[in-house]
């Protein structure tokens, strides 16, 4: 775009942006006026829609309309938030009451995936913000190896095989007891 022509762009959406009223009449006026500035309006619009304080609409958070969006974005970023190991935190471990050794053999995917209960997974989940599912396709990868590991031996580290959730609770010391309570159902 030639300077002479992004300076009349600013011009018009400064003008558009100190009009009294940013409702749908004048936006479409401006639209017929500038039809190549469509974009740009169509932001700049939405932009002081949102910044409105007295438009009390945008804030009704009672709204059912509202309610049922929020709720429709909830579920469509639960199931697609990445799991990453920075999703592994102490408060994980915390709200799953496991030990912090275990949360990490569970980040490193050293678990099989099937010997997880459904109400254990289903916690593990929500503790990560993630879907069951891809809570389940990110343990069924290939297991991480710890960093650094191929620099503390001369040969290189081998995989070991996946164990239970049982045998990974059991070997990160939690007691028989712990353990069934860990993995309840409920």
């Amino acid at each position: 775009m030639p300077n002479g022509r992004k300076d009349n762009a600013e011009d018009i959406l400064s003008a558009f942006a100190v009009e009294p009223t940013h409702d749908r009449e004048t936006l479409n006026l401006y639209l017929e006026q500038y039809p190549e500035l469509a974009t740009e309006l169509i932001d700049l619009s939405l932009e002081l829609e949102m910044a409105d304080p007295t438009n009390d609409e945008l804030f009704d958070t009672d709204s059912p309309t509202v309610n049922a969006a929020w709720a429709v974005f909830k579920g469509a970023s639960a199931k697609s938030a990445p799991i990453t190991a920075a999703s592994f935190t102490r408060e994980v471990a915390v709200a799953l009451g496991i030990k912090l050794s275990a949360l990490m053999g569970l980040r490193d995917k050293k678990v099989e995936v099937h010997s997880l209960p459904i109400g254990f997974t289903t916690r593990l989940s929500k503790a990560l913000a993630t879907s069951a599912e891809g809570l389940r396709d990110y343990l069924s990868g290939l297991q991480t190896m710890p960093a650094g590991a191929s620099f503390k031996s001369d040969a290189k580290p081998l995989q070991k095989s996946k164990v239970t959730i049982e045998q990974l609770l059991a070997e990160c010391g939690h007691t028989p007891e712990e353990i069934a309570d860990i993995l309840r159902e409920s």
